[in-house]
């Protein structure tokens, strides 16, 4: 974490010849950042998408996988996420089925 006015101005003087950032504290991803760091040419802005990798397909395609025949053999689901809940990452087993 970082101080956003004393990056862009150390970016500015150069005081930092660069800098590569993926999240910042003025809003959602693709909210304009401020100060407008899209305006430097010596900072590169990715989208942020941390879950959009190969092995986060992968991963997700195997818990998938894993899942699909676990009601069969009687067993509980994994990473059910409850609607209602509090916290809207929660995930939670889900009940055994009768």
């Amino acid at each position: 974490m970082v101080r956003e006015e004393a990056l862009h101005e150390a970016l500015v003087s150069g005081a930092i010849a660069g800098a590569a950032l993926d999240a910042w504290g003025s809003g959602p991803p693709d909210a304009p950042s401020r100060p407008p760091f899209h305006d430097l040419p010596n900072v590169l802005m990715p989208p942020h998408h941390p879950g959009h990798t190969a092995d986060a397909f992968a991963a997700r395609a195997t818990g998938i996988a894993a899942n699909t025949d676990r009601p069969q053999r009687g067993d509980a689901l994994t990473h059910v996420v409850r609607a209602g809940s509090p916290f809207p990452d929660h995930t939670t087993p889900a009940p055994h089925p009768e």
